[in-house]
């Protein structure tokens, strides 16, 4: 049929994208950003003084509680007599017509996406879209602010902006690509001359004491970890938008599959930071050799560390994160149809797969911007850090430097 565009979309059997036919441009629909924001987590309430309990209201006396019963038996016996002596009302000339069929494009909403990526086998990616939702206002101006963690009110991110229960190592390493970055980590990157050198400077500042257990000073917070003893890292796969505009400059390839690993993390980085050191100074049989101080470091911690946000690089176009509808999610390549501009690889404008009028046919071209326009329209809607559980990782031999 004429004016027909090819689209991509997720056959979950092989995990590839699928090319079919059949897709048409629909110029009356938009996305819609009516539908109101979740409600706000409920902040915790301070605790009252124990109240005195209520006193209790005497029980009537039976003569005058059998009257009450009486009078409200009655009074339902009357309400129920006038409903039946009411006259059923004339119907209408035309009640037997159907009403009007609603001939217009059911409107799909920017927050309707979470249950699309549930669809599209993406459980944890939604739970995290709707933690962003459902959180207050919170972004950063510019890429510096974002590496700083500082908002759009120059403040450091409060508490409720760093997720530590929705991503589990666990669940991460059950993706083949993420382990063997994991595995490379181990093997090799912590032992680098660069990773030596960052060790060299974390240590230094501790090097006079005796075991540094760094839990003794981070305790439980995985930010303060990161920041005064992360010494390696290891960088996983690239963003949804990423693996979409692989799809769309190589097509028939089957690059960039999105999977729930990519609609949760996109591009992330596995972190190595110190987890326990045993200082002693350079003597050999009784005899000091130098005033260096030896450190072993015998086991670290590994987790993984990302931010879940909208932001676009400055002067560049919004990414392109696929079309969506209530049914899942498709990729239509500019290629499909008669084109002059070689800038935007994809097709643009809303698209439907069938009749229009049925709800999950549209599908909706998203980008970062809808999500920022958002926030802006509704104040509402939280980029946050996101940390995984850490894992302590015994190092034999260990890692040994002389400081």
């Amino acid at each position: 049929m004429a004016n027909e565009l090819s689209y991509y979309k997720i056959n979950k059997l092989i995990w590839r994208w699928k090319e079919k036919d059949g897709a048409r441009i629909v110029r009356e629909a938009g996305l819609s950003m009516d539908k109101a924001p979740p409600a706000p987590p409920k902040e915790p309430e301070p605790e009252a003084s124990p109240a005195a309990p209520a006193a209790k209201r005497p029980k009537p006396a039976p003569a005058i509680k059998m009257l009450d019963d009486i009078e409200k038996v009655a009074n339902a016996f009357s309400r129920f007599k006038v409903w039946l002596d009411t006259p059923t009302p004339p119907r209408s000339p035309n009640a037997s017509s159907p009403p009007p069929v609603d001939k217009s494009v059911p409107p799909f909403d920017i927050q309707e996406i979470p249950g699309a990526m549930r669809k599209e086998m993406m459980p944890v990616g939604a739970r995290l879209m709707e933690r962003w939702f459902a959180g207050r206002l919170n972004y950063s101006p510019t890429d510096a602010d974002e590496r700083a963690k500082v908002n759009q009110d120059g403040h450091p991110y409060p508490p409720d902006m760093y997720e530590t229960d929705l991503v589990k190592l666990d669940w991460v390493l059950k993706f083949g690509r993420a382990k063997r970055k994991y595995d490379y980590l181990l093997k090799q990157a912590i032992r680098s001359d660069n990773a030596r050198r960052a060790l060299r400077d974390v240590l230094i500042p501790y090097k006079d004491g005796g075991d540094l257990f760094t839990t003794n000073i981070c305790g439980s917070d995985p930010e303060r970890l990161h920041t005064l003893f992360q010494f390696q890292r290891a960088e996983v796969d690239g963003t949804l938008a990423e693996k979409i505009g692989l799809q769309l400059t190589a097509a028939n390839n089957n690059y960039g599959v999105p999977d729930d690993l990519t609609a949760a993390l996109g591009s992330f980085v596995f972190y190595a930071a110190v987890g326990h050191v045993r200082f002693s100074s350079d003597i050999v049989n009784g005899v000091r050799r130098s005033n260096a101080r030896i450190a072993e470091v015998t086991g670290i911690w590994v987790y993984v560390k990302d931010a879940y946000t909208f932001t676009d690089k400055h002067g560049q176009r919004s990414q392109y994160l696929g079309h969506w509808s209530s049914s899942g999610v498709i990729v239509i390549p500019l290629d499909g149809i008669a084109a002059t501009s070689t800038y935007i690889p994809y097709v643009d404008s809303p698209v439907t797969i069938g009749d229009p009028v049925i709800a999950g046919k549209v599908h909706y071209p998203i980008h970062n911007s809808d999500f920022r326009q958002w926030q802006i329209r509704h104040q509402r809607g939280g980029d946050f850090v996101i940390f995984t559980d850490r894992r302590f990782v015994p190092l034999v031999p260990p890692i040994t430097l002389y400081l």
